[in-house]
């Protein structure tokens, strides 16, 4: 008698992160998303399956490394263990243009700087969301290889100071949301409207009908 095939697992615990499987058989795209200080990795799965609801998700594998902000070059290690996450999805057959990298605050700080300096990948996407946009680190990294990847921010701070500097400096902010008409709570990190902004900025960087051709 053959024994039953095992439920699926859509968890993938490694030693540097957590790993939500695509929905089965659609795999096509990954999104690497950066928790900041005082959170850890799992703390983000959550955004999972309400971006998945809104329709444009199923393709894509969420992974949520385990930072490390602790001491001088914590911030060092974070870029490193992201682009390494990066080189390993392409090893694995993710083409760069199926790969965006985002972030929470200090996460989106990590993720702007693993993906515009990363001098070996030019990946489709950085998106995130911070309390408060940190032009320096976009002027930072002007000169640097991956200066012109799309970068799609949903900034709470309500102004619109720092979009008018990305523009007046031609930084690559290609999508910009300023504030949220309903603050997230420390119950729910993150707006039904935030939802939707980044619902909108993946499908623009990883977009589902390129799922649908190749299943």
């Amino acid at each position: 008698m053959t024994a039953p095939d095992a439920p699926w697992n859509p968890l993938i615990f490694e030693e540097d992160y957590l790993r939500v499987r695509a929905v089965p058989t659609c795999h096509t795209s990954t999104f690497v998303w950066c928790h900041a200080k005082g959170q850890q990795g799992g703390d983000w799965q959550f955004m999972v399956d309400p971006l998945r609801k809104l329709g444009h998700c199923n393709h894509i594998a969420f992974i949520f490394p385990y930072l490390n902000y602790s001491g001088e070059d914590g911030n060092g290690k974070n870029e490193a263990l992201v682009q390494k996450i990066v080189d390993a999805e392409i090893v694995k057959g993710c083409h760069p243009d199926r790969i965006a990298v985002g972030g929470y605050d200090e996460g989106l700080d990590v993720a702007l700087r693993a993906v515009l300096g990363d001098s070996k990948n030019t990946i489709n996407g950085v998106l995130g969301v911070t309390e408060k946009l940190d032009v320096a680190i976009f002027e930072g990294l002007r000169e640097a290889p991956n200066s012109q990847t799309p970068v799609y921010v949903v900034d709470r701070s309500s102004s619109a100071k720092a979009k008018s500097m990305l523009e007046s400096m031609d930084l690559p902010a290609r999508a910009y949301v300023v504030g949220s008409k309903k603050m997230a709570s420390s119950v729910q990190l993150v707006t039904q409207e935030e939802f939707e902004s980044l619902d909108k900025f993946i499908h623009e960087s990883l977009p589902v009908e390129f799922a649908e051709q190749k299943n």
